[in-house]
């Protein structure tokens, strides 16, 4: 029987998770080959799968493309990255075909949710769990009002998008900021209100921004595997400054592992939490695909990706995994650092000419 999984396009990470299923397989025996595909002629993502393919740059081609190529190699598995709201809307096809799909959750709704912030946070009160107060701002108009009356005094104020990826579009306002702190300083995302508000005036359009009590921290980024809302192993990085923290139980976990089940999480997610003023964790939000930053685990002993194809693949059971993640962590600092590797210039794996 073939054990063969299919990593189609991703986003920051799929490299590292297509080499530490690698890894993973590779040191523990298991007869897994692992098949890769992307848009973009990505050759220093593709050359470290065992085969390839390029994708059709239109989604009208995607379906048959994806009939076809599982027909042909045999997949068993397919897992979604940059277009999980098509995959899972597809799920009944794809999966017709005979294999099992992964796209971060088993209904495009709960994707849905995961995207908008603002009702995220609201589904996540409701369920009792603590998370940071979020309001929607839909104008500049309720983005000023907000600024002149915010329902809180106690931390200054903060906004993203209500939808989006990376931290792109968050920013932090201080009234005693230097009016060129967001130019001289733009990775520190502070910035005076009425800079933002000037910014926002001149726009044509404005994209619905979340408001929030901007939190002391430290914040946490939690990668998980769950199974349809079952959690199967959790390592979370606590950040502080350059540093990250490894670490697999504690509060700011817990509350994670709490968040990816009423959430229905499926496959490899990551929850963001912080710590309020009072030292206890907050939810931040839910991404439901692995996080940029998930390769830093393997250095905790814990390679999620590698539980993941096993998992997927019904090479190893569910307590297994369990209890190898639990066995294999160990707590470990890391730093995150600057690098380049070689891009090979042609792919000696690859099937198709795309």
């Amino acid at each position: 029987m073939n054990n063969n999984i299919w990593l189609m396009e991703g986003l920051s990470s799929q490299k590292q998770i297509i080499s530490h299923i690698k890894l993973f397989c590779e040191q523990f025996h298991f007869p897994v080959t692992v098949f890769a595909s992307h848009r973009n002629k990505r050759h220093e993502i593709l050359s470290v799968s065992d085969y390839c393919l390029i994708e059709p740059r239109n989604s009208e081609n995607r379906l048959q493309f994806i009939r076809d190529n599982i027909a042909k190699y045999g997949i068993n598995t397919l897992h979604a990255g940059t277009h999980r709201k098509w995959f899972a809307e597809n799920r009944a096809a794809i999966e017709a075909c005979g294999v099992t799909l992964t796209t971060g959750a088993m209904d495009a709704s709960s994707l849905k949710l995961a995207d908008d912030k603002a009702e995220f946070a609201d589904v996540m009160a409701h369920h009792a769990l603590p998370v940071v107060p979020s309001w929607r701002v839909n104008s500049h108009a309720e983005l000023q009002a907000f600024l002149a009356a915010p329902p809180f005094n106690d931390s200054p104020v903060c906004v993203k998008p209500v939808a989006g990826i990376y931290g792109m579009g968050f920013w932090r306002f201080d009234e005693n900021a230097s009016p060129m702190a967001l130019f001289n300083n733009p990775d520190n995302r502070i910035v005076q209100p009425q800079q933002y508000l000037a910014a926002l005036s001149a726009s044509t359009t404005f994209t619905p921004l979340v408001a929030m009590p901007y939190l002391p921290g430290p914040e946490y980024s939690v990668d998980i595997l769950a199974d349809n809302g079952e959690v199967l192993a959790a390592v979370g990085r606590r950040k502080e400054g350059a540093m990250q923290y490894l670490v697999n139980e504690g509060e700011a976990v817990e509350l994670a592992c709490a968040c990816a089940r009423i959430m229905k999480a499926d496959g490899l997610v990551n929850v963001q939490t912080r710590n309020d003023n009072r030292g206890k964790a907050q939810l931040l939000e839910i991404n439901m695909r692995p996080s940029g930053g998930i390769g830093y685990i393997l250095h905790s002993g814990v390679n999620l990706p590698g539980l993941f194809a096993v998992n997927r693949l019904g090479l190893m059971s569910k307590e297994k995994i369990m209890e190898h993640a639990k066995t294999a962590f160990y707590p470990v600092s890391v730093r995150t650092v600057t690098d380049a590797i070689i891009c090979p210039e042609s792919l000696a794996n690859r099937l198709n000419e795309g």
